[in-house]
């Protein structure tokens, strides 16, 4: 008996290695081993004093990737707020960063914009048309920004005036998902933009609730200025993403 019990618990405790093993190796494979963490932060906090020493940048721990087994951490400054930017670590050494991108080619200021320029839309679409739980969002035109660089500056302030081109996308809970009331939805809200000196290029549309989901995307403001809205988003409809405006509906009543 006693020998037998010698090697149940021999038994049990190979489980119990394997298992924790195991653990260990999922554990690697997912978010890294602390020793590879440690010379992964090691090798960078060097690169950034190498490299970077008067951008007076502070570094947050790489973390792993473990699509391409690297170790990414991003160095940020503590006085500029769109000098932000990923470093990254792989075998053994730094691979790579991208400060040229992010910062000097000015992606983290233009988002920036992009997501104060939402904030303000969102404001507008809740107070104006009474939507308050709306998640509404600008976009710049990143291909227009990219032939027309020398309007953004780094830590520039917020401007609804900004010389690019944008986008904005209204997101609403929508009882009635007939294309007369997202025409009307889309005309009322082109009305609160102007009244609020807030221009946009294109207007589209995105609604996700009760089983049904409604996208629209494509429309101008002369197309809502021209009061056949409705006549072209059923001809949009129609042309199932054929033409110049985009409409699609799934899950409407038959």
């Amino acid at each position: 008996m006693d020998i037998k019990k010698s090697i149940l618990k021999i038994l049990a405790g190979l489980i119990a290695i394997t298992l924790i093993i195991g653990i260990l190796v999922i554990t690697n494979a997912f978010v890294g081993n602390p020793i590879s963490v440690m010379l992964a932060n090691k090798a960078i906090k060097k690169y950034v004093i190498e490299n970077y020493s008067s951008l007076d940048l502070e570094i947050e721990k790489a973390r792993y990737n473990f699509k391409d087994a690297s170790y990414v951490a991003i160095a940020k400054s503590r006085t500029s707020i769109d000098t932000r930017f990923p470093i990254y670590y792989r075998n053994g050494k730094v691979q790579r960063d991208d400060y040229e991108g992010y910062v000097l080619r000015m992606f983290n200021t233009l988002q920036r914009l992009s997501d104060e320029y939402s904030s303000l839309a969102q404001e507008i679409v809740a107070k104006e048309l009474g939507y308050e739980s709306n998640t509404t969002f600008v976009m710049y035109d990143k291909d227009e920004y990219a032939t027309n660089n020398n309007v953004l500056e780094l830590d520039m302030k917020f401007d609804r005036t900004l010389p690019l081109k944008s986008e904005v996308t209204i997101r609403v809970e929508l009882g009635d998902h007939s294309l007369e009331n997202i025409a009307k939805l889309l005309t009322d809200a082109h009305k609160a933009f102007v009244d609020n000196n807030c221009i946009f290029n294109e207007y589209g549309l995105f609604v996700e609730s009760d089983g049904r989901h409604v996208g629209v995307d494509g429309v101008t403001p002369t197309d809502i200025e021209s009061g056949e809205l409705l006549t072209l988003l059923k001809e949009a409809k129609d042309n199932e993403g054929e033409g110049r405006i985009f409409v699609f509906i799934k899950g409407e009543d038959k």
